[in-house]
């Protein structure tokens, strides 16, 4: 018995050492910190400048995130110029620059921005990806630091968590109504964004 313990110790041992042996010749001619072997090809090359920071391959920050269905599009275009124009930065998912990924930005935005907007129109909670918006305003306003306005774009009745809210009436461009509406948008938007500054 203490002879077989004897032969797995000393194959234990040898195998060891040839594993050792084995992985040490393949660095022998590299050289070591201090120590070179072979031809000295003399002091190390200039290190490379290091390469400017990458494009970033996003779009914002955004103080607005639009949120709307298809059909409401237009008025939801409509209302980003407007709140632009007032030095507010939207996102909306039509803006997405070319190269980027919609469904990405959409997540970024809805995440960064300060104040949701969700049109309501006739056909807006029969929508799967409005639906999931507007699942996320409420997570965020629940989360702190973060406003919900739900805005009527066509005669609807809307969701109890938004009808608790003040909404906006966006149902008549082009009027002196709709146009408070915009400002009253837009002063929420750059105050909100006036308390993340600090």
């Amino acid at each position: 018995m203490e002879g077989a313990n004897l032969a797995i110790a000393l194959v234990g041992l040898i195998a060891t050492v040839a594993s050792t042996y084995f992985a040490w010749v393949p660095l022998r001619n590299r050289g070591g910190p201090g120590r070179r072997r072979g031809r000295d090809p003399g002091p190390d090359p200039a290190p490379r400048p290091t390469p400017p920071p990458p494009q970033a391959q996003t779009q914002g920050p955004y103080d607005v995130f639009v949120s709307y269905a298809d059909a409401e599009a237009d008025a939801a275009e409509r209302l980003a110029e407007r709140l632009r124009e007032a030095g507010v930065s939207v996102f909306l998912v039509r803006w997405v620059e070319p190269g980027l990924v919609p469904l990405l930005e959409t997540e970024r935005a809805l995440v960064g921005a300060t104040l949701g907007v969700l049109l309501f129109g006739p056909g807006t909670m029969a929508d799967s990806r409005i639906r999931e918006e507007y699942a996320v305003l409420l997570q965020r306003v629940h989360g702190g630091g973060f406003r919900f306005v739900p805005a009527r774009a066509g005669s609807v009745e809307l969701p109890p968590f938004a009808d608790i809210r003040r909404p906006v009436d966006l149902r008549e461009p082009g009027t002196p109504r709709y146009d408070g509406e915009v400002a009253r948008l837009a002063d929420t938007a750059l105050r909100l964004r006036r308390r993340t500054d600090v």
